[in-house]
């Protein structure tokens, strides 16, 4: 199995986080239904056709470097019968992320995807998590054999972490709508590594584990 290997850069970047209300939380790294999303938008596939077009596929991002995070401040006003609602939503902003995205499957496949995207004729630029996020850099790095290991360094379900593998590791721990196991919660890893209960499927050389979009739910942001 191969993957594709691309380098992205966000100006800013907001991936809500499932169930938050009011105060609008971000993953610090784009969910692998959000990695699909990219390469769908690059590729020329609509979002309604991903989970069938990318069916045997694998997605996965890392978090390469960042400006830290922001809080924004959006005022409403709704409308209800007879009545005016007007309030603030704090929104939290990545600002300028940089990450690695990858996009595995069979060879074959994966190298008609890579010679597409290396003639640098993308359908659409994608944009981070919502339409007035603009992308800054796309670079596709290459092709990458995907390898089984249990220590990654981008993300997993909370259930199948067996320990921090790094002395000094930065990480998040958020909800997720995955059907790896009941508890709803992901490790997000900023910085160093884990080690898992078991293998999974990363990028060689990267840490960078890749998940099929079957266990994950597209949720709109």
């Amino acid at each position: 199995m191969k993957a594709i290997v691309s380098k992205i850069t966000f100006y800013e970047a907001f991936f809500k986080v499932h169930y938050t209300k009011g105060f609008r939380l971000t993953y610090p790294i784009p969910l692998p239904t959000t990695v699909a999303g990219i390469f769908g938008a690059m590729l020329g596939i609509d979002r309604t056709e991903l989970q069938n077009r990318f069916e045997n596929f694998y997605f996965g991002a890392k978090l390469l470097n960042y400006d830290g995070m922001i809080i924004e401040h959006e005022t409403f006003i709704q409308f209800k019968t007879m009545k005016v609602e007007k309030g603030v939503v704090h929104s939290q902003i990545i600002n300028h992320p940089t990450y690695l995205i990858a996009l595995a499957g069979e060879d074959k496949s994966i190298t008609k995807f890579y010679d597409f995207l290396r003639s640098g004729n993308l359908i659409y630029l994608p944009y981070g998590g919502q339409n007035d996020f603009f992308v800054e850099d796309i670079r596709i790095i290459g092709l990458a054999d995907v390898i089984n290991s249990n220590v990654i360094s981008n993300y997993a379900p909370q259930d199948m972490v067996k320990a921090l593998k790094s002395k000094e590791i930065m990480f998040n721990i958020l909800p997720v709508m995955h059907t790896y196991s009941d508890n709803p919660n992901f490790y997000f890893v900023l910085k160093g590594e884990l080690e898992l209960k078991e293998s999974v499927k990363i990028i060689e050389n990267e840490g960078v584990a890749v998940y099929p979009l079957e266990m994950f739910k597209f949720v709109k942001v």
